[in-house]
């Protein structure tokens, strides 16, 4: 099957039911001079280009066999019913990975999976990741790289401009795409919301696991970037900032996995308030009449971090130095909160606790509430299901992709299916006409409509709609989870 967009003809195959067309390049190779910098539109190419296998992956540390990995990552993949002209919903899928790791060629989330036997389209992109996505070096290479912790926001940002230009060949319609994003992509999602250059290019918005926590003001990423940096030997009478131009990508790769182990490498990475892409915090952004009002389904797993109480501090030094490594400036606000919750129960639970609600459930409630008041339909839910294992981070996703179980290790089992077919058709339900509700649900009003910051669902066996739990959501926690002052050259810079 052949389709063809502005910049070229594509050849696709069968999967599934459906038809696939992978790898498709939509920006130059973000290499050499353009390492650093916005992506590039593709140049058009002649011919028929083959799109029947996996582009490659974005460099990060952790690598599976079979598959390439590459700065030269920029491609996405299109799974459609058929290329026949009809307009229909466009899910545009963000994967998850910390914007770290992670790729669009995970086959436990692929189109079929998720969107098989429906009307409907889905695109899921590769983006930058790390410190090839993410790294705010205005202050160390000037103006010319002001926009350099944002290239994995302006690459998803070209994605959803080619859909906008190109869908209609694949059957999808440019005026119905859907945001969703899972962990990173969840917040990817929220920080595209608060991007004024994507407004208009989205109609709906699922934010899994999500928010804008992982935001950043200038002066945290420069003093996020400046950890890479001095572990590359940059600064400080080594090498001169320069060097990060025509240095192999390989080297840099180091120096950003070094980087991690001072901060945990989840908080390293992240959009940044530039004033160029993001202009403004986005707490701010939404709340004013410029943000286009969207329907957004929002929610976090119950226990998302609770595994994480396997490493409970040891002690009082062990407690700061880790919530340090998390949290920045924030640590100080979040250690008082671990000692309250250490008077109610064991230091594996409370740690636990603590992380699942400062990094995901407050992120979760906080931009809910604030998008509830401000023109958006807003439905709220928590996954609670435990299968083979606590409903943790990432959890839903095998049900979500109806993976099998001979497939995934993640708790997925057979005689979980309805769980499966449950989360998926509250989804698509989404997906397709802007309100989650089904009858497989209970009544379940938008927080909106209740005049109040009203109920959420509960993803549990049965489903069941609640009063939101307020309890999670700590409304003095600021938005932005990390928060570092600028020391050296980028304390008078950028």
């Amino acid at each position: 099957m052949i389709a063809a967009t502005k910049s070229g003809a594509v050849r696709g195959g069968a999967e599934d039911g459906m038809l696939a067309f992978k790898g498709i390049p939509y920006a130059e190779p973000p290499t050499g001079s353009l390492r650093f910098k916005p992506p590039v539109p593709l140049a058009p190419w002649e011919g028929v280009r083959d799109a029947t296998a996996y582009g490659s992956r974005a460099l990060q540390e952790r690598r599976e066999p079979g598959y390439v990995y590459s700065e030269d990552c920029l491609n996405l993949n299109v799974w459609t019913p058929a290329a026949d002209g009809k307009k229909r919903p466009v899910i545009f899928f963000i994967h998850g990975g910390g914007h770290f790791e992670g790729s669009n060629s995970d086959a436990k989330s692929s189109g079929p999976r998720l969107v098989g036997r429906q009307e409907a389209v889905m695109v899921s992109v590769n983006y930058r990741l790390g410190a090839f996505g993410y790294l705010h070096l205005a202050h160390a290479l000037g103006a010319e790289y002001a926009a350099s912790g944002n290239c994995g926001l302006l690459d998803q940002l070209l994605a959803l401009r080619w859909v906008r230009d190109n869908i209609a060949a694949f059957g999808g319609d440019p005026d119905q795409v859907v945001l969703m994003g899972q962990s990173a992509g969840g917040k990817s999602v929220a920080a595209l919301m608060a991007t004024p250059a994507a407004q208009g290019l989205f109609s709906r918005a699922i934010v899994q696991s999500g928010g804008v926590q992982c935001v950043r003001d200038r002066a945290t990423a420069a003093a996020l970037a400046d950890l890479t940096l001095g572990a590359l030997g940059i600064g400080d009478g080594g090498l001169r900032a320069e060097a990060l131009l025509g240095m192999s990508a390989e080297t840099l790769l180091a120096g950003q996995i070094e980087a991690s182990r001072r901060i945990s490498p989840a908080h390293l990475f992240g959009p940044v308030i530039d004033g160029l892409t993001m202009v403004e915090a986005p707490e701010r952004y939404l709340a004013s009449s410029r943000a286009r009002g969207v329907p957004v389904l929002i929610g976090y797993a119950r226990d998302e971090l609770a595994s994480e109480g396997d490493d409970a501090p040891a002690d009082e030094a062990d407690a700061r130095a880790q919530l340090t490594s998390r949290f920045g400036a924030n640590a100080a606000y979040v250690h008082e909160r671990y000692l309250e919750l250490l008077a109610l129960t064991d230091a594996r639970r409370a740690y636990g606790a603590l992380l699942t609600q400062y990094v995901y459930a407050n992120a979760s409630l906080a931009l809910a509430q604030l998008l509830a008041e401000n023109g958006h339909q807003v439905w709220c839910y928590r996954w609670d299901f435990q299968g083979s294992r606590p409903p943790g981070h990432s959890s839903e996703m095998p049900y979500l992709f109806g993976v099998a179980a001979e497939e995934d290790a993640e708790g997925y089992l057979p005689e979980h299916a309805h769980m499966a077919r449950l989360v998926r058709d509250t989804w698509m339900a989404f997906a397709l006409t802007g309100d989650p509700g089904h009858p497989g649900l209970p009544s379940w009003p938008s927080c909106s409509s209740t005049g109040e910051f009203g109920y959420w669902l509960v993803l549990d066996d049965p489903p069941r709609v609640e009063p939101l739990n307020l309890q999670a959501y700590d409304k003095r926690f600021p938005m932005q989870v990390i928060r570092l002052e600028a020391s050296g050259a980028s304390a008078h810079a950028d």
